[in-house]
């Protein structure tokens, strides 16, 4: 009886609510009492593998910018830092011309859009007390200047009027509504105040349980006043990343003069030591904090905090409550005390500017940071990306259950960078058998919703199922046997004869790697020589002999006899073949070629083979369009003049021609002894590691820092399905499980046995796509007899020669 009569006596929480008015800028909004506020939203910085001396850098960096704001407003200043965490969910639809992609896509993102996944996001509020609004707003926008400056590294993003179907809306107002009615809704610019248009959700206190009743939803929640929190130091809230429940998180800091805070100081000391508090390093912080406020190393302010945690139910918000104070005492070391009939005001001590709040204690911005320090778990870019519509790739789950949206290609997520080109170029470094053919076939394969092309030099005939299925055509290329390359079919443009003095170039170098000019001049009229003849099927590599003279032992004629087969050279049948027409690569949109036998060093039909194939692959952008080019093993093509100057080149210019390269490795070490290994770092987007039971520090060097080599040995281990993505500053562990996907992963990997029983279902299915899948799937799981087959049965390369 007591307990009802006590709430009903509670003030209406709209008299709790602080005196918020209008936009009076693009990010000012203005309160009714002369004060006024900008919003900033930050998404936060990556922390698990970052180097801890980075991780105190960022900490010192963001006091002293704490400090110095408090010493310069004073207590004119109020911030409110907003801790969110939010369930969201995956309900993008992904269309593919391909019906294998389709499915898979289909199959796949339904674990997303029936999982749980929540999102981290943090705000601060500033809010500045003034005489006078007009005089008030420059200030306000030099302090934004200030803070957008200072807080750069956390990719600040100021919450604005913006314009949507000719209505203007404010987003400051939205972010205050959305913390009082617990959803999410647009809040237009009317005439009303903020005070007046925010409310629309009727607020229920029981007498531990808040029941928030808007239009369409009803919400629970509890309210936590924050008691004691631990010793200063940065990430104190790192464990709550990861909470499997929502809430909302608030820290409010009110700046105080010098002379207030040594009095505040003394006063809190006193109040410890009367009653024997046994929070002791309580009471040393506050004693060094006084000798460090006259060095003007810090700044002391009102400090309260307060937590509300949210469910569907009362029930749900009950325990999830207990659950979140209990986390952050045990892992954070926060104390929170249940607020009951003091919920009102808790709950309403979120809203920025609220002039109510429970259990004030002064506390330094060192304090503030540490409690706030703005750590978060990357989650990739889900708008605004370059390729296509600007929809993420595809959604990845992370190590820690969170959701996180991956792109070939890394911009800012405040920035709608849709149809732009920027470079998305990728190295992907992990151990045989631990996914990375799967991964990545499964990235290239969601580009194929935007029609992207792809060229493959693929090892093992991983890739060939993939791609064949894709509508695309496969080669495989075997030393020693004919290849059906013919470098000389190729129309007779400035480029291209270019190309073939170089090639040419790469098969006549003497033994010291070198050509004379001489040579040089000799392979020009050789090459010329050959494009007089009129009739492709004549124009082949041993014709070039005929233009170059025979000058002994050594000479270049004899250099390039070993390439010709009128010589009976040894690799004539690596590039001296003959074409019935000219090659039109633009003809292909999908294209690989198996180059294991390829893949070694020191042989000799290496560079001029890979040289190429990658210069067919060039051919195949004269009409644009986005291209993802794969390469394997990508260490060894660099380790030859002619293909390092290819790769090299894509990465450089590739973005031009909307071309992207995927360079794929399971040696890290072998990647780092390339001559552009650095190079290939910086020019390189993203970075994906998965695991390497055997890596050992020194194997992937400068590819990681220490710490990230640590975190990487810990969570990506065999089996794991986890890998470690690398862009720009941000970095996140995701996982690509594909448990329940055998159909599909036999396409996405294909091994050589399943390799032959598709080449057998390709030629009964006659043409037919979906009976050529069921045959093989059927085939695949029966594993009956039947007769091997030649791989290369009715194979045509690019030349249009049967292999």
């Amino acid at each position: 009886m007591l307990t009802s009569e006590l709430m009903k006596n509670q003030p209406a929480i709209e008299d709790l609510m602080p005196k918020i008015g209008r936009p009076i800028s693009e990010i000012v909004t203005s309160y009714e009492d002369d004060r006024a506020a900008i919003v900033v939203r930050l998404p936060g910085i990556p922390f698990e593998s970052v180097p801890t001396a980075e991780i105190e850098s960022h900490f010192e960096a963001l006091n002293r910018f704490l400090a110095a704001l408090v010493m310069d407003k004073g207590n004119r200043l109020g911030m409110w830092c907003t801790f969110t965490r939010r369930r969201v969910t995956f309900d993008d639809e992904y269309g593919f011309t391909s019906r294998f992609m389709q499915r898979l896509s289909d199959k796949y993102l339904k674990r997303f859009q029936n999982g749980n996944y929540f999102e981290n996001a943090f705000y601060i509020t500033f809010i500045l007390k003034g005489e006078d609004l007009h005089e008030l707003i420059p200030e306000m926008h030099e302090m934004a200047e200030t803070i957008d400056k200072a807080l750069a590294i956390y990719d600040p993003t100021f919450l604005r009027v913006v314009e949507r179907h000719g209505v203007m809306f404010s987003e400051p107002l939205a972010f205050f509504a959305e913390l009082m009615n617990g959803v999410e809704e647009p809040i237009p610019v009317t005439a009303s105040t903020g005070r007046e248009i925010i409310p629309s959700a009727m607020h229920h206190f029981h007498y531990d349980v808040l029941e928030i009743r808007a239009a369409h939803k009803t919400r629970y929640c509890m309210c936590y006043d924050l008691k004691d929190l631990p010793q200063m130091g940065w990430g104190h809230l790192n464990p709550m990343l990861t909470l499997p429940v929502e809430f909302t998180l608030t820290i409010s800091f009110i700046g105080m003069g010098n002379y207030e805070a040594l009095s505040k100081i003394a006063d809190q000391a006193n109040k410890l030591s009367s009653v024997e508090d046994k929070a002791v390093h309580q009471r040393e912080e506050l004693e060094h904090a006084q000798a460090l406020i006259a060095g003007r190393d810090l700044a002391f302010g009102e400090y309260h905090a307060a937590l509300v945690v949210y469910g569907d139910t009362a029930k749900k918000a009950i325990d999830n409550g207990a659950f979140a104070s209990s986390k952050s005492l045990n892992e954070c070391g926060l104390r929170w005390i249940k607020a009951t009939l003091s919920a009102p005001i808790t709950f309403m001590s979120q809203l920025p500017g609220a002039k109510h709040k429970p259990r004030p204690m002064p506390k330094s911005t060192r304090n503030l940071a540490s409690t706030f320090s703005l750590h978060n778990y990357s989650t990739g870019k889900a708008r605004g990306n370059p390729i296509g519509d600007g929809t993420a790739v595809i959604p990845l789950q992370t190590e820690s259950k969170g959701l996180y949206s991956f792109n070939f290609h890394v911009t800012k997520n405040d920035e709608n960078n849709t149809g732009e080109k920027i470079a998305g170029h990728t190295v992907a470094i992990g151990d045989t058998g631990e996914g990375k053919t799967t991964l990545q076939e499964m990235l290239v394969g969601f580009l194929e919703r935007f029609n992207t092309k792809m060229f493959a030099l693929d090892m093992d005939r991983s890739m060939q199922i993939f791609i064949e299925e894709l509508g695309g055509v496969y080669f495989p290329l075997r030393a020693g046997e004919r290849t059906g390359l013919a470098p000389f079919a190729l129309p007779k443009t400035a480029r291209n004869l270019e190309f073939l003095y170089d090639l040419v170039g790469a098969c006549g170098r003497d033994e010291h790697g070198r050509l004379s000019v001489e040579d040089t001049r000799a392979i020009k009229l050789g090459v010329d020589a050959v494009y007089s003849l009129t009739n492709v099927r004549d124009r082949r590599f041993s014709r070039l002999l005929e233009s170059i003279p025979d000058m002994g032992e050594g000479c270049l004629r004899r250099r390039l006899g070993i390439w010709c087969e009128s010589e009976g050279g040894r690799f004539a049948w690596a590039l001296d073949n003959a074409s019935d027409t000219e090659i039109d690569m633009a003809q292909f949109h999908r294209i690989g070629f198996d180059v294991t036998d390829f893949l070694r060093k020191d042989y000799a039909p290496t560079e001029p083979v890979l040289a190429f194939l990658l210069y067919l692959k060039s051919l195949m952008q004269v009409r644009g369009g986005l291209l993802a080019t794969i390469i394997e093993e990508f260490w060894l093509p660099l380790s030859y003049p002619t293909t390092q100057k290819m790769i090299e080149r894509s990465l450089r210019v590739g973005r031009r021609a909307d071309e992207f390269v995927i360079l794929v490795s399971q040696t890290p070490d072998e990647v780092l002894k390339s001559p552009i290994c650095g190079a290939i770092m910086q020019l390189t987007a993203t970075k994906i590691f998965l695991p390497n039971p055997s890596a050992t520090r020194a194997s992937y060097g400068e590819l990681m820092t220490d710490r990230e080599f640590t975190e990487f040995k810990r969570i990506c281990t065999k089996g794991s399905h986890t890998f470690l993505i690398k862009q720009g500053n941000q970095s996140a562990f995701a996982t690509l499980d594909l448990r329940g996907f055998s159909d599909e992963l036999s396409v996405l990997s294909a091994n050589l046995e399943n390799v032959a029983i598709w080449e057998e279902a390709s030629l009964e299915a006659d043409g037919d796509p979906e009976l050529r899948m069921e045959l093989f799937q059927a085939r695949r799981k029966g594993k009956r007899d039947r007769k091997p087959m030649s791989a290369d049965i009715g194979r045509t390369s690019p030349a249009g020669v049967t292999v």
